[in-house]
């Protein structure tokens, strides 16, 4: 259909998956495709319950009320929580580590402890850990050490508990690298730290993890777990929540997680203070309620059997890359303990430039630099470089795999490239 043969008010989107001339294998920064479930969700709701939720006590107010309740509800399941009231809604897993962070350095400022606030974190966590912490270092109001991994991206239990302290608020791990795919003994580190630091809070971003694995917040001891809604839970971006244990927030006594962001709630109006109450006390504004509209109809239209069809193809790619001349794969040898990612590197070629060249020449869609976490890079030798990661998704086909693995043996055979 040539422009002037569109119809009115149509704006027609060119997709290379439409011709079959796309392979995407970036699923690790965010799922795609999603179920076509997701956009009929969220149309449905902008036709039909659109009104803003939790304000107001017309019939649209209530229905975008109900699919908030019911997104919380869902995540608070997913992840056992004891009850739905202490999963804050959030516009993603940045949104909810910064909720948290935020929220526990400011409160434990407030409480005026003699010493600074001593926090821990690990060498393998995203920037939005890394920096949000570090600005607190930075400004003299917190002290902070960073536990390396090894050279697989192992975080070990013992070196976590070694450096907490008595003075040791709280205690950061990414529950996988998004980089490496290297999945941590949480419930083992938890258990370290509270043998060691037991007033410490004990914070897991699960952003590579939640849809992927079975993840309970209880088992394994977790204090605050940071979510996000578009990756392995196939929903769209801007969506994702933080859950918030008793420890952190007591039902009675003083909150351990200040509330940074303020303004409407919709269940106290009255008064400049923010309620009391979760979710309420830690979820001022409006959500994106049609977002989460999505982010149940994706969580209800799951594959139970997608995640073992992706590490199927993680084994093979894994096998294949370690086999190929000029080719480095990262990380650990094999699927145990892994998410579907893998990090690879073609000697004498950037990885960014690796990237650009799938992309353009074969239509394959991976992500080379440092993913946002540096000091992974840095610990496994990668270094300011970074390196090509791969990540199959729910829709991964083996004929995929198979082309991509043919571009990467005719990519190392080719001569050295630059960004």
């Amino acid at each position: 259909m040539t422009d002037s043969e569109a119809e009115p008010g149509r704006c027609e989107v060119y997709s290379p998956l439409m011709s079959g001339g796309l392979i995407y294998l970036d699923n690790a920064a965010t799922s795609w495709p999603k179920p076509p479930q997701v956009g009929a969700a969220i149309a449905d709701f902008l036709a039909h319950k659109a009104g803003n939720p939790g304000r107001g006590g017309h019939r649209l107010a209530r229905a975008a009320g109900d699919v908030v309740e019911q997104a919380r509800e869902r995540l608070a399941a997913e992840i056992n929580a004891p009850c739905s009231k202490r999963m804050i809604l959030t516009h993603g897993c940045t949104d909810a580590v910064n909720l948290a962070v935020h929220g526990v350095l400011r409160a434990a400022q407030r409480a005026c402890c003699e010493r600074k606030p001593h926090v821990v974190v690990s060498g393998i966590e995203h920037n939005a850990i890394l920096r949000t912490v570090h600005c607190y270092q930075n400004d003299g109001h917190i002290t902070m050490d960073i536990v390396p991994c090894d050279a697989q991206g192992v975080v070990s239990a013992e070196a976590v508990a070694a450096v907490c302290r008595d003075d040791t608020v709280l205690v950061c791990v990414a529950h996988a690298s998004n980089a490496a795919g290297t999945i941590q003994d949480a419930a083992g580190i938890a258990k370290a730290v509270r043998a060691k630091a037991p007033d410490a809070l004990f914070m897991v971003d699960a952003a590579q993890t939640v849809g992927h694995l079975k993840v309970d917040v209880q088992a394994i001891g977790i204090d605050l777990l940071a979510i996000a809604g578009h990756k392995g839970l196939l929903g769209p971006t801007g969506t994702g929540g933080l859950y918030v244990s008793e420890k952190a927030y007591p039902e009675t006594g003083d909150s351990r997680v200040f509330c940074q962001r303020r303004g409407g709630t919709g269940m106290k109006s009255v008064g400049l203070d923010m309620p009391t109450e979760l979710p309420d006390a830690l979820e001022a504004g409006t959500s994106n309620a049609c977002g989460f509209a999505g982010l149940i109809a994706a969580m209800d239209a799951r594959d139970p059997g997608a995640h073992e069809r992706e590490m199927e193809h993680t084994a093979r790619m894994l096998y294949e890359l370690r086999g190929m001349p000029g080719v480095t794969v990262h990380g650990l040898p094999g699927v145990e303990n892994r998410t579907p990612v893998v990090l690879f590197s073609i000697e004498g070629q950037h990885p960014r430039a690796v990237g650009d060249v799938l992309d353009a020449d074969h239509g394959i869609c991976v992500r080379g630099g440092t993913h946002c976490a540096p000091l992974l890079h840095q610990l496994i030798g990668t270094g300011d470089d970074g390196a090509v990661r791969v990540s199959p998704g729910w829709k991964t086909t083996g004929g995929e795999v198979e082309r991509f693995l043919e571009a990467v043996r005719s990519l190392a055979a080719s001569p050295a490239r630059s960004p």
